[in-house]
Formats: structure tokens, sequence, C-alpha cells
């Protein structure tokens, strides 16, 4: 039997977290008007019924039992996961020469639903659907928004086995890392260095990578965000942005840079120095209660050379089943007015070059908000070579 190299405990629990979950959730959504979700993204869907089902949608009523329209094959298990399951009679991602009346009756049954769960004439959030799906809902009289803010309102503050599991990918992430800086050898390609971490990923537990990106030398500044062919060379500095899927799907996303070789550059440790004070600096302003417009006012000063490059990055964004949600700020965009809170977790994106520079240096970390302020949720090695 091969060995189990897997840093993964079981600290969490499945069925609390759904409920948990699916609670925010239909909370959220009486707050902002809402009588149902239909969601046709699996990733939107595993949030609230925590189970993936391909090529169906799941309907969230604000109170009550979630159902989930799904084709034969797949109504066994999801009923085991215990989801109300209903036939699925339309698919709009599947070439079907009777879908036009397929799309009526779709239509008439989402009408019929929403008498069902008491929710006539309220409004229904969608995530995804094609143009004819929408017009069809539409003639049907159905009142229709966007299901976006709903979710990642909701997904932003996380229940106590979401935190749980991310305490536990952290594991994965820091032992990547490790991993990553280890393997930094003259003569390897970006590429697979990318392929070793994959697999050391799913070893270490993983579900998956939703993104890795490898960049030496000049492939960092403009960051090249996929891996090359190109070899790495002694004295190169090499970034890693490195989205972990950790158990039930959730996306830790951080970055770290290290060094190729023994012998930095006075000019690799200044930029160096400058993301690592930046980086921390930001980390220490975050607190519960306070302002998201305070928070960007209250931003370290970056040099004006260094702005171009550490501003088109994300300043902050929140994480869960994707990455890069709510709270979402970027420089370029007026911060939304709303409060940093406890049990949210974020990532910080910095990102350092200045214009004649041949690279640079990519630093992110997690955080969890807690009542004392942000604290990282994973012991990522820094290169103390360049400190």
């Amino acid at each position: 039997m091969p060995q189990q190299t897997s840093v993964i405990e079981k600290t969490w629990d499945e069925e609390r977290l759904r409920v948990e979950r699916l609670a925010r959730l239909q909370t959220t959504m009486q707050a902002m008007h809402v009588g149902a979700l239909i969601l046709t993204d699996w990733e939107n869907g595993r949030y609230a019924i925590n189970t993936r089902i391909p090529s169906s949608f799941t309907v969230v009523p604000a109170q009550g039992r979630c159902i989930a329209f799904v084709r034969p094959m797949d109504s066994g298990y999801v009923s085991l996961a215990g989801v109300e399951t209903r036939p699925i009679t339309y698919d709009q991602r599947t070439s079907d020469p009777d879908a036009g009346s397929k799309l009526e009756r779709f239509a008439a049954t989402i009408k019929a639903l929403m008498v069902e769960i008491g929710a006539a004439g309220e409004t229904i959030a969608v995530d995804e659907l094609d143009p004819p799906t929408t017009l069809a809902l539409d003639r049907a009289g159905l009142r229709l928004a966007s299901a976006q803010d709903v979710l990642q309102r909701a997904a932003a503050v996380k229940t106590q086995d979401e935190v749980l599991i991310y305490w536990q990918t952290g594991k994965i992430e820091a032992s990547l890392m490790g991993f990553f800086r280890e393997e930094l050898e003259p003569g390897r390609l970006e590429g697979e260095i990318a392929r070793r971490v994959y697999s050391r990923a799913i070893e270490l537990g993983a579900e998956d990578l939703l993104q890795i990106n490898v960049c030496a030398g000049e492939d960092s500044y403009p960051w090249r965000r996929w891996p090359t062919s190109r070899p790495i060379r002694e004295g190169d500095l090499v970034g890693m942005d490195l989205h972990v899927h950790g158990p039930g799907g959730y996306v830790y996303d951080a970055s770290h840079t290290y060094l190729c070789g023994s012998r930095p550059t006075a000019r690799q440790r200044e930029v160096y120095r400058r993301a690592h004070d930046y980086n921390n600096a930001c980390i220490d302003l975050l607190r519960p209660g306070l302002a998201i417009p305070e928070f960007v006012e209250r931003l370290p000063e970056v040099p004006e050379a260094y702005q171009e490059a550490v501003y088109a990055f994300h300043i902050l964004h929140g994480n869960g089943l994707r990455p890069g949600g709510y709270p979402n700020v970027v420089k370029q965009r007026r911060p939304v007015d709303d409060l940093i809170v406890e049990n949210q977790i974020v990532s910080l994106d910095c990102y350092f070059a200045a214009e004649g520079d041949v690279e640079a240096v990519k630093l992110e970390e997690l955080v969890l908000i807690t009542n004392g302020g942000a604290v990282k949720m994973a012991d990522l090695p820094y290169d103390e070579r360049l400190l």
C-alpha cells in the first residue's frame, strides 16, 4: 500500500456545515427580499446543498429545503445527501431539437414552484442563465434579478466549520510553498515545477488546484500568470501564485517569491523588503468594525514608481468556493461602503516592481478576521536571504 502523505485532519462537521451555510444563505436572501434562487453553476449549487451535481440546477427557497433538478443518473447520490430531487426536463447547455417547447414548460414549472414554496410574485435571483431561458422566465411573468450579490454577501462571513476547513487547507498551502522553494534548481522549467507542485498538492490532500502560476525572472514582470517552458536560472526571482482547492472545494489563495541561488542583488533585496513590509502593514490594519473605505485611506504609502504594478492587482479580496469574492477591493474602484467583520477570510495581494525593473516580487497572504485582528492561516516561509 502506498504511504499516506495527506496533512488533512477531519476537524469539521459536514452536516453542521451544510445546515449553517444554508441558514446564512437563506438569512441573506430574506434580508435582500429574494424569494428564491435558481443556481445553474456547479459551485454555487454546491454552496447551497454541499453536493456537486453536473448538468442540473438547484432552487433555493428563502425558507425550507432546497430542490435539485437532476438527471436520473444523479438522483441517487444527491438524495443520499439529504437533498430533494426532481427530474430535469430542460438543460440550457445541451443541444435539443425540442428545446423550444421544453423551455416553455420549464418556465411554467418554475412559476408553479414559486407558488408551491410560498413565494409567488417575489423576486427570483439567478446566477447563469442564457438569453432564451431568461426571456422565457420573463414571459412567464417572473421577476428576475442577479444572484451575485446574495451569494457573495452570504459567503463573505464563514461558519465555524468553514473556518476549520481553512485551517486544514492552510497546512497544504504552507507545505506546498516550502516544496516549491526546494524545487527551484537551475535548469528546471516553470511548467515542470508547476507539474511537480500539482502532484504534491494531491498527495497532501488537496481536492484540486484551481490555478498555479510559476513566473521566473523576466516572466514575473509583467506577471505572465501561466507557467512556460522557460528554464529557471541561477539568480532568478521566482514567484508562485497558488489557488489550492482544499476539502469541500474551498480556495486558499496565496503567493510567495523566492530566490534561485544564494546571492541576491541589492535591488532584489530592496524590492523584496518593500513588498514584505507593505503586505504585513496592510494585514496589521485589519480589524472587525473597520470601514472598508477607511482601510483604503489608511493603506501604507507606496512610492510613485511602484504604484502602477501594485495597484494593478487586488488590494484585498474574499475567498470561498471561488477566489476574488466579496469584499473585493481594488484601487481603481470606489470601495464598497461596508465593514470588515469577524470570520471573514480574505487575501491581501502585493506585487512590487518599478519601471525599469526586469523582475517583480509577488507576496499574497490569506488571513482570518478575528476579534483581535487579522491572523495568517498558514505559516508561509519568507526568503530570509532577501530580508
